[in-house]
């Protein structure tokens, strides 16, 4: 299998553009609850309390509420930009996945692998693509791979895909067999 696929144009891919449209969508609802919680934590304030200033607080609340497209992710769907190009470094970085609760450590015999890959696209300029896979090393892409990124989606597709056995559903990053259509986690159609 060599080439990309016809993503933006292919009617079986439909429904993984929509499910990129629909985490837009969700992410921008969550930002702006969160931005009116703020608001009205900053007008109850500003209106019931006795402190001078108090009209300080509905624009300060505001602010903090801004920290809700952060925290829903659509500060980066929005920024998100499609990108073609080759990969010229892998980084991969792994550490112990620790959580405490109640003073105990849980988890902890858990490893994140972190990989960055560094795309230079066709302009020349380079792009840092950062994700983490939890207990499974990646070893699918390799320096010097032709990839295309598609906004929304998590990683990238490679162009020749003819030696591998296994790719990877953009969607969940799940490992699938190169045979299979439509991956079998999340159900989505594989970019191939």
């Amino acid at each position: 299998m060599n080439g990309f696929s016809d993503y933006y144009t292919g009617a079986e891919y439909k429904p993984v553009r929509r499910y990129v449209a629909k985490r837009i969508v969700k992410a921008a609802l969550v930002s702006a609850a969160f931005e009116a919680v703020f608001l009205g934590i900053g007008f109850f304030w500003s209106s019931h309390t006795g402190f001078g200033a108090g009209w300080l607080a509905i624009p300060l609340m505001g602010i903090i509420g801004l920290s809700g497209v952060k925290i829903s992710g659509l500060l980066s769907l929005l920024t998100d930009r499609p990108c073609e190009g080759r990969i010229i470094e892998i980084r991969e970085t792994t550490e112990d996945k620790t959580n405490t609760v109640y003073g105990q450590m849980i988890n902890f015999d858990q490893k994140v692998s972190k990989l960055s890959v560094y795309v230079q696209k066709t302009n020349g300029d380079v792009r840092l693509f950062e994700t983490k896979f939890d207990k499974t090393p990646h070893d699918y892409y390799r320096e010097g791979d032709e990839v295309r990124h598609y906004r929304g989606l998590h990683l990238f597709e490679k162009k020749d895909k003819s030696g591998d056995e296994k790719l990877i559903c953009q969607v969940c990053e799940s490992y699938v067999s190169i045979s299979e259509d439509h991956c079998p986690f999340c159900k989505y159609k594989l970019l191939k």
